[in-house]
């Protein structure tokens, strides 16, 4: 009996969480809807009218979040780059029936039946095949960066600043129910999107296909003893599920009559929330939350009224409803370190770090020494602190293996507490405050990093992210729609107006701008690494590598993921501020979700366990657009600074670890073989040459033996 009561305890105090957090939300929600209530009368046309406006909706984000949920639980990796390919698959929509004049029906089908399905047969044949048994911060990227890839094929084929559109289905017509009209247009997206709900319900559970579908994620070895073709099976998932990101994508850009692409990119990935709502297997919940989402959202357009301050509170629905779901799911239980091959870099001494950033500062103060271009010195800058950002990333994704896509958030925080108050404290003061003041984000972000872990908290971070860009950037007292102006350096009084130089060297200037941020990236790489090696950085690592083992030997896993949130937040504040100085403004598009990711995928290029692969991620990522405006004219290169971010992340999966850590262990097995070659004793020769040998050496030749 005290055993059953053990098991249900935990189980109950889970119960009874989850019931305070609802009422919670429920009583905050009903604040907002009572506070933001526009007045506008509730008639039967009203409701039946956003009833069918949300249904549409939901029922395109039930169809891109099922085509999610379908490649996730047939090949384990979670597909980042849904909504990209719904967007470019609306792209290709448009070009065969706008461009090329092509009849409706055969552009849709062959957008939905051809290209589709083989884009993303292509993509696990080639990317996702081998990305199977990665660690998931490699899976992440690589879907990231073929999110990015995408995105940037795409603005370069279409031109952004011209206006397309996709027309409704059969126009404005359709037939009424009461007093409302239905379009024909939202009417076969609703019965579209339950037909395919109801057909991958019966494809997963009722055939055999779907049962080696399923089957292909427990266990590909064993699947393939039992007769089944793994590979083909995982292609014709993700072949599946690029089809349905075509079909959300075609109706959303309908319904929106408009194509962009991050706009339609963004949307897509608010499925992500019904996907969460299904746990990421069940389709009719997903389908459900799909639904949930479009009704909400349909909501606040017909009912509430936002203005102001609030304006762009309707974009950030879709996020605080994925950050909730997420909240709401049963805490992740611990599990070991999964065995994969990677390689494992080493931690330089102090020594060695000290040297590594001493070199790295002499080459900069050659350069700015060497009077390079003011442009290409903001520009060498501008990859420094990008470094210092990335950096941020190291011990709390390298080491403790904490994904967070929210690190350009605390960066903009550490960036308005810069313009806010560096004009009473100066600037040494202020980018400490501009550290400290990231802290409490940090730790809001880590909350959710107490019960989650993996996948569940990069999307919690994404989320975050997201609700920062449309809820606390844009307020008048943050940043404000317009973004707001940064004053430059303030050292001991001076500021930027009135040159303060000290050994020859003018902060005021562009060139001592670079030589400080040069030097503060080289402090806190020392530190950085100083910490890697004390007893903290030894308890990240060992997170990282085991929870289950951490529990078990009693580390106090709530202090520590907090502990390193908090410095994660605070480095990244710090790196803001520089921005802020480096840029002279800041903006709320500085600070958005997208321009973060490329700092995570190019740090896990570099090495996202150790310092210099900062640094070079930091070269990287800023490099592509410096090159690209080293020679405009040139077309091979425009083409190079929108795909090679994107490329870079796909590329990360032939080798998880990164440049550096692969390149320091090839090194390191060079020489050993090397040593190991130069330890062995040279083989006997055999033979009359032996024993010209060993006369040679004066060793005594064979004795006959007695009586011979």
């Amino acid at each position: 009996m005290a055993a059953i009561t053990e098991r249900l305890t935990p189980k109950s105090a889970e119960s009874r969480r989850t019931l305070i957090a609802g009422a919670f939300v429920a009583v905050f929600v009903g604040i907002v809807i009572w506070q933001s209530w526009a007045g506008n009368p509730v008639t039967f046309d009203s409701i039946l009218f956003w009833i069918i406006a949300g249904v549409t909706f939901g029922s395109v984000y039930a169809v891109a979040a099922t085509g999610l949920v379908v490649t996730y639980t047939t090949s384990g990796i979670f597909n980042f780059a849904q909504g990209a390919i719904g967007m470019f698959m609306a792209y290709i929509f448009w070009w065969l029936r706008v461009d090329q004049g092509m009849q409706t029906f055969v552009a849709l089908l062959i957008t939905v039946f051809v290209a589709a399905p083989l884009m993303g047969a292509i993509i696990e044949r080639v990317l996702m095949r081998r990305m199977a048994d990665a660690p998931l911060v490699a899976q992440i990227v690589t879907t990231v960066g073929l999110m990015l890839m995408l995105m940037g094929l795409a603005a370069r084929i279409w031109d952004p600043q011209e206006s397309r559109r996709i027309d409704r289905f059969f126009g404005t017509s359709g037939f009424h129910i009461g007093e409302t009209l239905m379009p024909w247009s939202r009417f076969i997206t609703i019965v579209v999107g339950l037909a395919l709900a109801i057909g991958l319900k019966f494809l997963l559970s009722k055939t055999r296909l779907g049962v080696a579908m399923r089957a292909v994620v427990d266990n590909r070895e064993l699947a393939s003893l039992n007769g089944i073709r793994p590979g083909r099976v995982s292609m014709f998932s993700w072949a599946l599920g690029s089809s349905m990101a075509a079909v959300a994508g075609i109706f959303l850009a309908e319904e929106l009559a408009t194509l962009d692409v991050q706009t339609l990119t963004l949307l897509i990935i608010a499925a992500f929330a019904a996907a969460i709502i299904g746990r990421l297997k069940s389709l009719p919940m997903t389908f459900a939350g799909g639904l949930l989402i479009g009704l909400v959202f349909e909501f606040q357009q017909n009912f509430l009224n936002w203005g102001g301050r609030w304006v762009t509170a309707p974009a950030a629905i879709p996020q605080i409803m994925l950050f909730l779901a997420l909240l709401f799911l049963p805490q992740a239980a611990l599990h070991g370190k999964k065995a994969i091959r990677s390689v494992v870099p080493r931690i330089p001494s102090l020594r060695k770090a000290s040297f590594g950033m001493a070199v790295l500062f002499a080459v900069v103060f050659v350069l700015g020494a060497a009077g390079i271009d003011r442009t290409d010195v903001r520009t060498l800058t501008l990859a420094l602190v990008t470094s210092l950002a990335m950096l941020s990333m190291v011990p709390l994704t390298g080491w403790s293996k904490q994904i967070s896509l929210a690190q350009i958030t605390f960066a903009g925080c550490g960036a308005f507490a810069y313009l806010e108050w560096a004009h009473t404290f100066g600037s040494v003061g202020t980018l400490f405050i501009a550290a400290a003041f990231a802290v409490p984000f940090g730790i809001a972000m880590a909350l959710p990093a107490l019960r989650l872990q993996g996948l569940y908290l990069a999307l919690a971070s994404m989320a975050f992210a997201q609700m920062a860009t449309f809820l606390f950037f844009p307020q008048p007292e943050i940043l404000g729609f317009d973004g707001r102006p940064i004053s430059g350096i303030t050292i001991f009084g001076w500021h930027t107006q009135d040159p303060f130089t000290f050994l020859g060297i003018d902060f005021g200037q562009d060139v001592g701008q670079l030589f400080l941020f040069t030097f503060l990236l080289g402090v806190m790489g020392v530190a950085v690494v100083a910490l890697h090696r004390s007893r903290f950085g030894r308890r990240l690592t060992a997170l990282g590598d085991s929870p289950a083992a951490c529990a078990t030997l009693g580390v106090n896993q709530i202090v520590t993921k907090l502990a390193v949130f908090i410095l994660s937040a605070a480095i990244a504040g710090f790196a803001g501020a520089l921005l802020g100085i480096l840029q002279g403004t800041a903006t709320v598009q500085d600070f958005e979700m997208l321009n973060g990711l490329g700092w995570l995928l190019l740090l896990v290029v570099g090495g996202v366990a150790v310092v210099s692969g900062a640094v070079l991620g930091g070269l990287f990522l800023t490099s592509f657009a410096w090159i690209a405006s080293q020679f405009p004219a040139n077309e091979v290169l425009d083409w190079w600074q929108r795909l090679g971010p994107g490329l870079a992340g796909i590329g990360i999966g032939r080798q998880p670890s990164g440049i550096i850590p692969t390149v320091g262990q090839e090194q390191r097995d060079k020489k050993a073989r090397k040593v190991a070659a130069q330890q062995l004793p040279p083989s006997p020769p055999t033979g009359d040459g032996g024993e010209m040998a060993d006369a040679a050496a004066g060793a005594p030749a064979s004795v006959p033996a007695p009586g011979a």
